[in-house]
Order: C-alpha cells, then sequence, then structure tokens
C-alpha cells in the first residue's frame, strides 16, 4: 500500500514548502533584518500552531497542514513588500506618490495559487495580523469604482513574534531614510506618500446583487478580530479551547457555538 504524500496542490505536511517563490532578499543590499527575522520565527507557527491561537481560524480543530504552509508562504511574501514607515505594502515614490502592490504581485512572487493566497490573507487579517481597504473613486459620469486596495501588516504581529521593541526601533530609522530621501529630492513627505486616483469611464454592466459596504465589511472584519484575540489570551492562560470559546462568545455577547471560522452572518 502506498502511503499518501500529498495532495493536489502539491502539499505534503511531513515535508512542507514554507518559503515563497521569491523570498525576502538577506544581507548587503538585502531588505531590513527584522523582515526576514519575522518570517523565520514565524515558520514555529506551522509546526506549533499553539504558539499562536490567533492563527486557529476554529478551537475545535487544528488548522489544516496546507493552510498552514499557504500562511507561511504569504507572510513572507507580504513581508518583503513591506514599507516599515507606513506599514503599508508598496513603496513610495516620488513620480506617482504610494504605490500598491496588488494581488497578482503576491501571487506572482509567493509562487502559489491566487485561491490559496486569498484564503491565506483571511486568516491572517481575522487574526488581526492584517487589514485591508478597498478605496473607491469617482469618475467624470458620478459613477463609483474600487481602487488598489490598501494592505497593512499592523503590529500585532511582531509582538507575537517578540520583536516588537526591534519594530519600532527600525520604523523610526525607515522614516528618517524616507525623510532624507525626500530632502535630497526637493520634494515633501507627502509627495511619497500620496496615492493617486486617477478618474477612468467605468462602463455600466446593470445593477449588481447586494454586496456588503465597506463600513458593514470593517465592522465584520473587527468583530472576528476581537474573538481571536480574546480567545488567544485564554488559551494562552492555559484554559481548554473548548472552553475560551464558551468564554469569548460569553463576553462578547456571540451565540455559544460561534468561532470565526464558521458562519460569517454575525
Amino acid at each position: 500500500m502506498t502511503a499518501a504524500t500529498g495532495n493536489r496542490c502539491g502539499h505534503d505536511p511531513r515535508q512542507p514548502h514554507l518559503t515563497p517563490a521569491l523570498p525576502i532578499r538577506k544581507g548587503k543590499g538585502g531588505l531590513p533584518r527584522i523582515l526576514s527575522l519575522a518570517a523565520e520565527r514565524a515558520k514555529a507557527w506551522y509546526f506549533h500552531p499553539k504558539k499562536c491561537p490567533p492563527m486557529q481560524s476554529n478551537p475545535k480543530r487544528r488548522t489544516r497542514s496546507e493552510r498552514r504552509e499557504a500562511c507561511q508562504i504569504v507572510l513572507e511574501t507580504i513581508l518583503s513588500h513591506l514599507d516599515l514607515a507606513s506599514m503599508c505594502l508598496g513603496t513610495p515614490t516620488a513620480a506617482s506618490g504610494f504605490i500598491d502592490i496588488d494581488m497578482r504581485a503576491i501571487v506572482r512572487d509567493s509562487g502559489i495559487g491566487q485561491r490559496r493566497c486569498e484564503r491565506a490573507i483571511t486568516v491572517l487579517k481575522e487574526a488581526g495580523f492584517m487589514k485591508v481597504t478597498q478605496p473607491r473613486t469617482q469618475n467624470d459620469e458620478g459613477q463609483y469604482f474600487g481602487c488598489r486596495a490598501i494592505r497593512v501588516v499592523t503590529e500585532a504581529l511582531f509582538e507575537w513574534l517578540g520583536l516588537g521593541p526591534m519594530l519600532h526601533r527600525e520604523r523610526a530609522r525607515a522614516s528618517e531614510r524616507l525623510r532624507r530621501k525626500a530632502q535630497k529630492a526637493n520634494r515633501k513627505l507627502s509627495d511619497f506618500m500620496g496615492r493617486m486616483r486617477d478618474k477612468f469611464k467605468v462602463p455600466s454592466f446593470g445593477r449588481a446583487a447586494r454586496r456588503l459596504s465597506p463600513r458593514e465589511e470593517e465592522q465584520r472584519m473587527e468583530r472576528r478580530i476581537a474573538w481571536n484575540r480574546k480567545w488567544g489570551e485564554l488559551v494562552l492562560q492555559g484554559i481548554d479551547p473548548h472552553e475560551a470559546q464558551r468564554r469569548t462568545n460569553e463576553a462578547l455577547g456571540f451565540p455559544p457555538g460561534y468561532s470565526p471560522g464558521q458562519d460569517a452572518s454575525l
């Protein structure tokens, strides 16, 4: 009988691939050490998921190994694009302001499929380690359309990795480097950090089905983050995950059996 060695996405739980197609650049000319250090420390979460309860979408069972693998790959990809001064994913430029990376760049540099990337980002968002906003602008015809998403990495990620103080130092250095760059180019700092919102003509395709408003989506994500943080605190105190779930729902006023990995209808 042949032992199972993986699944359709090529994942082998005994030999996981935790590094993206385009790893963080290290050494001379590379990125700040804190970024590669964060990626290295986070890899322990694959082998020991209980070390980071917020990454567990369901307290009743461990997150599947292929999802944990995707989270590690995407996390390093995200860190490789992180601007420490703003904590946004992208690059500040004098000519075009801040250029946010898009999902295509994340998929390309991670080396895994878009659906796996999207699911991994959802886990990171629900853990409180990322925030994603979708700005909208209006064209000359009065129609609204979405601009490139703004993806932010929160300080909570670095705090869970024991890198909070180091992050504060590195952010100060990054801000100073950007200030000197702006001064050398005889430009304002805001020129590097502003985002362009060009107006395009967007064709109308009739009435679309109702989607959650940005505010409703934000509120739903805030509920998930609050749940994960409360549950994680209780688990770290040594409380059984099921009991931690009950206490979390009781404290936050959620239904008794709720967890973020189930129904998102709250």
